[in-house]
């Protein structure tokens, strides 16, 4: 008889209760049927018996136990790849020894088909594929050449390196500044590694010293790749005028860069002007910062109020050190901008570019990356000593100012609890109003919640009520101004007072 098409495997979904499961296609024997149950090969006749054999429309098995709910029940042809049939000479030639001999290789065909990705013509482009019908392909290896299959672990290892800005795959922020004599149109981009203008932000001055920049598209420059006797350069067409200054950014991205060429985002409100501490809000959205001041400049991002001006998911800022001071980005009580480990959100140097992501604007957290300040691999641990130098062991504390420090290094101080701050007295006061003390940095507290000395107690550290950070508090800069402040005494006289700072050193 004629072999009809083969439309298995035939796929269910068990109910708990069901034990008869139909099948679609001719087998010739009940053992050329291969059932499996959530992947598991079933017995013939240990967990099932089968009928309709020979049957062109197929039949049914019958499982002893009703497969467990929602099971995937698979019914499918597995002829062995045999031929048991021999002819004799002069024997009997029966139409349906011999029709099933014929039928055996279609069906066998049919089953190979059936389960192998096959080649055939892509209905959008054309071309030939192979068609894996739905089914998942295994023991995919790591991509080696361009062309190769990418196996979802690898996927997942690009995409892991990307969210952290590219791994060693990056391409880091830098930048570059020059001025113009009127003369050259050439200037060194040393270290450049990217020769696509598109992924510069440059801009110029307007006029020799002005407090704007203006913004140079990228079709009005190009980017020279290294000879053996010279760095890159950007070149414009025409010579920048003299004293003019002007500066370029290469942006950072991970590679390997995988989408369209991308696009010029500089914003046009390139800000040069800021001479001091400023709050940001979403204004400042895509913005350049440009600082040239020579002191130290910190950029607190505003938390957000539910106005119009709040912070969204992926809006971002980046900052660039023009100048001598150093550019220091903060945000507002309740959030956190988190820097790579062993990284500060600081920039590094004169020249570096430093950028902000919003990531939960709910909760204010932001990321920071570029040219940050790194901390030391191994942090290392210093205390620092304030005394009462007014008030010796012979002599009774009072209230003011008793010791002042400036910082020649950076220093993140330990929780309160970890002995971050605490202060010591040589004699302690018996009576009256605990002692309590003050750390100012620039003039502000460190601390939401001061330090005091209980009564009979000799340290703060076993105070009822210890010590809070304000926010921020427990960072502390290279050039800050620390002192020691006696803000209340009780009416019982405690002497030779001593307050220390502990942490690690960050810079």
């Amino acid at each position: 008889m004629t072999v009809p098409v083969y439309t298995g495997p035939n796929t269910s979904i068990a109910n708990g209760v069901t034990t008869v499961f139909p099948y679609n296609f001719r087998v010739l024997q009940a053992s050329h049927l291969l059932v499996t149950v959530n992947g598991q090969v079933r017995q013939l006749g240990v967990h099932y018996t089968v009928d309709g054999v020979g049957n062109p429309a197929g039949g049914n098995i019958t499982f002893m136990d009703p497969p467990a709910n929602n099971a995937k029940v698979v019914r499918q042809r597995a002829m062995p790849f045999l031929r048991l049939t021999d002819y004799q000479n002069l024997g009997d030639l029966l139409a349906d020894t011999l029709n099933e001999d014929q039928d055996s290789p279609v069906m066998m065909i049919q089953q190979l088909a059936a389960g192998a990705m096959l080649v055939g013509l892509d209905p959008e482009s054309g071309d030939f594929v192979w068609d894996a019908n739905g089914n998942r392909i295994v023991r995919v290896g790591d991509a080696v050449a361009e062309a190769d299959a990418l196996n979802l672990r690898s996927a997942l290892v690009l995409i892991e390196q990307i969210q952290g800005g590219g791994g060693t795959t990056g391409v880091t922020p830098k930048a570059w500044s020059w001025e113009g004599d009127g003369e050259s149109t050439d200037f060194p981009l040393v270290d450049a590694d990217v020769f696509d203008p598109l992924f510069y932000d440059t801009a110029l001055e307007a006029t020799a010293g002005a407090a704007d920049y203006l913004v140079v598209k990228p079709d009005a420059y190009t980017i020279v790749p290294a000879t053996a006797d010279a760095p890159p350069v950007i070149r414009f067409p025409a010579p920048p005028a003299e004293g003019i200054r002007g500066f370029t950014v290469l942006r950072g991205y991970a590679r390997p860069w995988i989408g369209q060429t991308p696009i010029y985002t500089v914003a046009p409100n390139i800000i040069t002007n800021i001479t001091g501490d400023t709050i940001l809000d979403a204004s400042l959205h895509n913005t350049l910062i440009v600082i040239s001041s020579a002191e130290d400049v910190t950029l607190t991002i505003r938390a957000n109020t539910g106005s119009d001006t709040d912070w969204k998911p992926g809006q971002f800022f980046s900052t660039l050190q023009l100048g001598t001071g150093k550019v220091r980005i903060a945000i507002e009580a309740g959030g956190e901008v988190l820097p790579p480990d062993s990284f500060a959100n600081e920039t590094r140097a004169r020249g570096s570019v430093i950028s902000a992501t919003c990531y939960a604007p709910d909760s204010d957290a932001w990321v920071s990356s570029g040219d940050l300040l790194r901390s030391n691999a191994t942090p290392s641990r210093v205390v620092i000593e304030l005394i009462d130098r007014s008030a010796l062991s012979t002599t009774d504390i009072t209230t003011g100012g008793k010791d002042t420090y400036v910082l020649p290094f950076g220093l993140i101080l330990d929780a309160v609890i970890d002995g971050g701050v605490y202060g010591s007295v040589m004699t302690a006061q018996a009576a009256g109003t605990p002692l309590q003390v003050n750390v100012r940095r620039n003039g502000t507290s460190i601390f939401s919640t001061r330090p005091t000395f209980d009564n009979g107690e000799r340290s703060t550290r076993t105070a009822a009520t210890p010590a809070v950070y304000a926010a921020g508090g427990s960072v502390l800069y290279a050039g800050d101004e620390i002192d020691l402040d006696v803000s209340q005494v009780g009416t019982a006289g405690a002497r030779g007072l001593r307050f220390y700072l502990v942490g690690q050193r960050a810079s």
